[in-house]
Formats: C-alpha cells, structure tokens, sequence
C-alpha cells in the first residue's frame, strides 16, 4: 500500500476503536493492542507476515477483519462518504468548463488580428472562437443526485510475465446504472471551484447488495477482457514452454526404455505424461486476485443551465458537479460535443459543422448561405470578398490572387502565365505565342520580337 493507503487505513480503524469505546494502549511497527471497556484486550497487526506468525487478525484492504468492519460501517453509516459543491458562486464553476484560450497549446503559428487569434496552419485551430464568449448564464434546474463508487484492487499472476497490480474504480448511480467515467476523487479535490466535505450517512443493507453485484457484473466482464490482453503476448512463449516440456517427458520416456533396469509400463507412462501436461499448461494461466478495497458514497447536484454566447446564441446543458462535465448537442448534427465553436451567423456548433473564411479568418457554420466554395482549396470565403479574375470572370480566394505585370489585372491561378524571357508572371490575355507557340512573350517583348 501507499503511504497514504496507510494513513487512512490506520485512520478508519482508530475511529472504529473510538466508536466501539475502546483505546490503543500499545503500539509498535508490527502490532497494536486494543483494550475494551468491559476489560478485554486484542492484538491487530497490518503486516501479513506477522498475522500469519502470531496468528492475529490481520487489518488490510480485503482482509476478514477489513470486509467485516466495512460490512459493520455500511450497516451503521458509511464508510465513506462525501458531498461535493460548488465552492463560490455555481456560474463561476459553469464558465470554468468554458474557458476562451488565447491560443492552441500545440500550435505555435498563430497571428493576432484585433482581438482575436487565427491559425496559420494548413488545418487551421480555430483560436478566435473555441468555446465562445459567455455574456449570461441562467439555471433552469437543480437536482440532487447520490452517486455509489466501488474501488476493487486487481492482481493479475502469471509466471510468464511481471505481476501486475491496479485499482479499479466502478460508478453507480442511485438507480442501478453504470457510469462510464468514474469519479477522479484527486481532481476533484484539486479543482477550486468544487468543494468536497466529509459527511455522516448511512445506506440500507439491501441497496448495498444490489450495488455490489451491478459492480461485480462489470467486474467480470472487465476482468475477462483485461485477461486476454494481459495474455495476449504470452501465446508464443507459452507455446514453446509446453513444446519444450513434451519434449523432455519424451525424452526421459525413451531413455527409461534403453536402459532396461526395469520394465516399462507403457499406459503408466501415459496417464502420467498427460497428467504432467496438463499440469504445465495449468501452470501458465494467470491468476487473477481481487478485493473490495473501499466503497465511496457521492452526494451531489446536477445542474441544468442555458448559456447566451457574445455570437448571439444560446444553447442548454447540463452538469453534475464532480461527475459529469457539460456536453453540448450540436443543432446540425445533433452530436454531443465537449469543445464548441461560436460562429458568425449565431450558432455554437461542433467542429464538424465549422467553415472557415480563408479570407477573412471568420468561422461560420455549414448551414450558412454567405460563403463560397472555392473548389481550388477546397475551402469557403465571403461572397462579397475575394477577387473577380479577368481572365474567366470568376470570383476566387485572395490566395490565389496573381497581379498581371503589364496592366495589374487580377487573375487567378488557372489563367496567368510568366514571360520565358523576363519570367515575370502575365494575364495569359496579354502573352504573345511566337514561333508556333514555342515562346510565351510580354507585350514589353513581343515589340522585341522580329
């Protein structure tokens, strides 16, 4: 165990003495002894070593002494049991899960316009309009909420491989349903907007059961696939273990049968030899090892908000403090979204339903009937920006924008030509084609040309 395993273990136990009006009257690194009121004393240890040495009760997570003190707490109150708040006003824990960054952490490409951060790469981040600005919150709705949070310690044993060990968590919430991101107790308690209390309560005996084995269900199906992973490299090397095994029965059979020193019992051999193999392929299975270690009981609130976005939009969410986070339902999708974007026309949509102005920088939504496609990069700009290229009369992206030499028109990438004598670019309406088409010359030029 951690140290801090530890320090709660031996915390809860010295409260159980407490409350049963009992006292530690000795104590060492090994033992501690326990004296009753009604005169009787008894020795605990937390080292298995010596539980086993001096035969006394051992106090460790799935212990006898520990399932049954749990059994006792869960009985007449809690083992543990906490309820989590917002620590301040609810709106300011709201707005943290909606912060506005000033820029992409993995991009450092980023150029500043007003106030705003545009992307420069190729795939642009969309800096300006991550999850929006939030001018007012309103709540709808509060709801109390208990949360049940079973942790099992897991040993997973296998000759063939390092031990493994893990704790893992399982989340149930009052009406029997699995909750598949369970709760992370240290984030919690480091996030200064959720306050965490310790409390007195208590769970009925029967409720505890019902939530035990909805937990021991998930257990199995976890465990089971966590043992084929945990196998999964162990085929090959267990396959060349049980061949060389064979080998060597083999091997002794055949020289038990030169020696002649004794008669060779061949169906002896055989049932022993399949024993033996069947032995060894035993051998090579893992183990698994589980214990109930602790049981968490949350109490909480779920919140259901509605939020007005500076882009004019509104959109309605819910969270539960500590247990869910808010997640968006995109209103042209209808996905659920953890990172939304405010757009120019009024939504706040997933990054799958965002066009990007390559002109301009601006993020609308797929809906929008204000932007053009430019087929060329395959990207969306303003219909009153961009150019109108005089060679085909279309409208195009600034970025493919080319100044003809001779008379500054606009034309586009598809129609401007460079001169093969001073390589400057051209309208392909002011190159002249020579010689059959085998120069490519400026007007400047062209007068050159006998």
């Amino acid at each position: 165990m951690s140290t801090q395993a530890e320090a709660d273990l031996c915390s809860f136990f010295e409260t159980y003495i407490q409350n049963k009006g009992g006292i530690i009257t000795h104590q060492t690194n090994d033992t501690l002894t326990v004296a009753y009121p009604d005169g009787t004393t008894q020795e605990f240890t937390y080292q298995p070593h010596t539980a086993k040495e001096k035969k006394i009760p051992l106090l460790a997570p799935g212990s006898p002494l520990f399932q049954q003190l749990l059994k006792e707490a869960i009985d007449n109150g809690a083992l543990c049991h906490i309820n989590l708040t917002n620590n301040g006003p609810i709106e300011t824990l709201i707005e943290s899960y909606f912060n506005d960054p000033a820029a992409c952490l993995s991009c450092t490409k980023t150029q500043t316009l007003q106030d705003t951060q545009v992307c420069t790469k190729l795939e642009p981040c969309f800096h300006q309009i991550n999850n929006g600005k939030i001018t007012s919150i309103k709540i709808i709705k509060k709801e109390s909420l208990r949360f049940f949070q079973f942790y099992y310690a897991l040993n997973f044993q296998n000759k063939l491989r390092t031990k493994s060990e893990e704790t893992l968590p399982i989340l149930i919430n009052e009406e029997g349903h699995i909750i598949n991101n369970p709760l992370d107790l240290v984030a919690v308690l480091e996030n200064p907007t959720i306050q965490a209390e310790n409390t007195k309560a208590k769970i009925k005996p029967e409720l505890y059961d019902e939530l035990k084995t909805i937990a021991e269900q998930t257990l199995q199906i976890y465990l089971k696939n966590k043992v084929t992973l945990f196998d999964l490299p162990l085929g090959k090397e267990k396959k060349m273990r049980l061949q060389s095994f064979e080998r060597r029965l083999k091997r002794e059979r055949r020289e038990q049968v030169i020696s002649k020193k004794h008669d060779f019992d061949f169906q002896k051999w055989q049932s022993t030899y399949e024993t033996m193999l069947q032995r060894e392929e035993e051998s090579c299975q893992t183990n698994i090892t589980v214990k109930l270690q602790n049981l968490l009981i949350i109490n909480t609130t779920k919140i259901k908000f509605e939020l007005t976005l500076n882009n004019k939009a509104t959109t309605q969410s819910t969270l539960t403090i500590g247990i869910q986070n808010p997640d968006i339902t995109c209103p042209l999708c209808k996905k659920t979204h953890t990172e939304g974007y405010s757009t120019e026309d009024g939504l706040y949509v997933c990054k799958d339903c965002i066009r990007q102005s390559i002109d301009t920088t601006k993020i609308y939504s797929k809906k929008t009937t204000t932007l053009t496609h430019d087929e060329t990069l395959d990207e969306y700009f303003e219909r009153d920006k961009g150019f109108i290229c005089t060679f085909c009369g279309k409208r195009h992206s600034r970025l493919l924008e080319f100044k003809c030499t001779h008379d500054n028109t606009s034309i586009c990438i598809h129609h401007y030509d460079a001169c093969d004598i001073c390589n400057k670019p051209f309208s392909k309406l002011n190159l002249t084609h020579t010689d059959e088409f085998r120069k490519k010359l400026c007007p400047q030029h062209a007068k050159k040309e006998p």
